[in-house]
C-alpha cells in the first residue's frame, strides 16, 4: 500500500469513528440511607433503586416526618412528598400547638388531640384565659382568669372605668385620668364623661322608647364611648328579634324597662288586657337577658287609676319631650334637649329611628359638657327619693 492510499484509509477511519456515539459510563456510584456507598454498572441502577438504594446522597437522607396525632416517621429524603401527600408533615410546629390555661399553664399538643384538652379547660388563644386589668394610675396588667379575684383584692379592676375617669374634649378626644386629677382637667377644657356618681351635683336621665330596633346598637356605641347608661322601655314582641342588643344594654349597665307587648292604650284596656301586656313583656325581657323591668312606661303616656292599681311598678314619663318621633330632625332633638333639660330631668327619645340614634352622641355631649350626670332612671329615683314606689308616676326629679 503506497503513502496515498494509506492516507485515505486513515481518513476514512477517522470519519467513520465520528460518527459512533460514545459508550454510556459503565460504572455509578450509588448511596444507601446507612451512610454506605457502592460502585455499579449503569445497567443495574433500577435494581438497585429497588432494593434501597439511591442515586444521589441527598435523597438517601433519612428525614423525620410527624402526624396529627403525634407519630413519628424516618424516612428517606426520596420518599418525603409520597408521604407529603397522604398527611406527613416536614415540621414538628405543622402538626403541633400551644394551648393555654385559666391558671397561667402552657401544652404544646398534637392537633388531633386538642379538642379533647379543649373539653377539659385547656384553650385555643392566650387572649381567651387572660384578661386586662388596670391601677388607680392607669397601668395597665395582663392577668390569667384564675387571679382575677385575687387581683381585685390587691386594687386591680378589669374595667378601666373603675379605677379611673373617662374625660373628653370639645374636639373628640377622650383620656382616662385619675380621680384626682380630674378637677385639674376640667379648668383646661376637659369633660367628664360616665363613671362615679356625685350625688351633690346635676343628673338626668336619657329614655328610650319602642325599640328595641335596628338602630339600637347605633345607640349603644355612643352610650359605650361615654360610658353613659340610658333606661330602654322595650316592647315585649321586639325583644327576641333583638337579643343581642338587650343582653349588651345590660352588661354596659343600662336599664330595661317595660312599654307593654305590643304598645297598647292601657287606659282604654281591660285590666286582664292590661296584666298580660305587662306580664309577657316582663317574661320575653327576663328570657332574654336575666333580669325582669322594675319600672313600666305606659304607651301615648296614657293611663288612668285602674292602670296603676294594676301594674306593680312605678310609671315614668317624662318631662323632656323631644318630639324625635315627629321631627326626624337629630338637629330639632338637640334643641329640645338644650331648651328644656333641667336637673332631674327625664328625657324622652325612640331607638327605632335612625335620626334619633344620629342626634345621640351630640345630646350626650351636650349634657356632659354642661355639668350633667347621666343614670338610668331607677338611680335617679334612688338619689333623689330614695326608694321608687308601685303605682306612682314619675315626670321628673328635681333636687330635694
Amino acid at each position: 500500500m503506497n503513502k496515498k492510499s494509506l492516507c485515505l484509509l486513515l481518513t476514512c477511519v477517522i470519519m467513520f469513528t465520528a460518527f459512533i456515539p460514545f459508550s454510556e459510563a459503565e460504572n455509578v456510584t450509588m448511596y444507601a440511607s446507612d451512610g454506605r456507598t457502592r460502585i455499579v454498572q449503569a445497567k443495574d441502577i433500577a435494581a438497585w433503586k429497588a432494593v434501597g438504594w439511591f442515586e444521589t446522597a441527598e435523597d438517601a437522607k433519612i428525614v423525620t416526618l410527624y402526624s396529627m396525632d403525634g407519630r413519628t416517621l424516618d424516612i428517606p429524603q426520596y420518599y418525603r412528598a409520597d408521604y407529603n401527600a397522604v398527611g406527613w408533615y416536614n415540621t414538628r410546629e405543622e402538626v403541633t400547638l400551644t394551648m393555654y390555661s385559666m391558671d397561667g399553664r402552657s401544652l404544646e399538643v398534637f392537633k388531633d388531640a386538642a379538642e379533647a384538652h379543649n373539653k377539659v379547660g385547656w384553650y385555643y388563644n392566650i387572649n381567651d384565659v387572660t384578661v386586662k386589668m388596670y391601677d388607680k394610675d392607669g397601668n395597665e396588667y395582663t392577668i390569667y382568669r384564675d387571679f382575677i379575684e385575687s387581683e381585685k383584692a390587691k386594687g386591680l379592676s378589669d374595667n378601666k372605668n373603675d379605677v379611673m375617669q373617662l374625660m373628653f374634649s370639645a374636639d373628640g378626644r377622650f383620656m382616662h385620668v385619675p380621680f384626682d386629677k380630674v378637677e385639674a382637667h376640667n379648668k383646661v377644657g376637659w369633660f367628664t364623661s360616665g363613671g362615679k356618681i356625685d350625688t351633690s351635683k346635676p343628673m338626668v336621665a336619657i329614655t328610650f322608647d319602642d325599640g328595641p330596633g335596628a338602630p339600637t346598637a347605633r345607640v349603644l356605641d355612643i352610650l359605650e364611648k361615654y360610658n353613659v347608661p340610658a333606661t330602654f322601655f322595650v316592647q315585649g314582641k321586639n325583644v327576641s328579634r333583638y337579643p343581642n342588643e338587650m343582653v349588651r344594654a345590660v352588661k354596659m349597665g343600662c336599664e330595661i324597662g317595660n312599654h307593654t307587648w305590643s304598645h297598647v292604650n292601657l287606659s282604654a284596656s281591660s285590666t286582664g288586657t292590661v296584666a298580660q301586656q305587662i306580664n309577657a313583656t316582663n317574661t320575653a325581657v327576663y328570657n332574654v337577658t336575666g333580669v325582669y323591668p322594675k319600672l313600666y312606661r305606659p304607651p301615648y303616656g296614657a293611663y288612668n287609676k285602674a292602670v296603676l292599681n294594676t301594674v306593680a311598678m312605678p310609671a315614668i314619663m317624662w318631662s323632656v319631650d323631644t318630639l324625635d318621633w315627629k321631627t326626624r330632625n337629630p338637629s330639632k332633638t338637640l334643641a329640645s334637649v338644650k331648651r328644656d333639660t333641667k336637673d332631674g330631668a327625664i328625657i324622652l327619645m325612640h331607638d327605632i329611628h335612625s335620626p334619633t340614634a344620629d342626634a345621640v352622641e351630640p345630646v350626650v355631649k351636650h349634657l356632659l359638657m354642661q355639668g350633667f350626670q347621666l343614670v338610668t332612671v331607677s338611680d335617679l329615683i334612688k338619689y333623689r327619693q330614695g326608694h321608687a314606689v308601685s303605682g306612682k308616676v314619675y315626670n321628673s326629679l328635681a333636687p330635694r
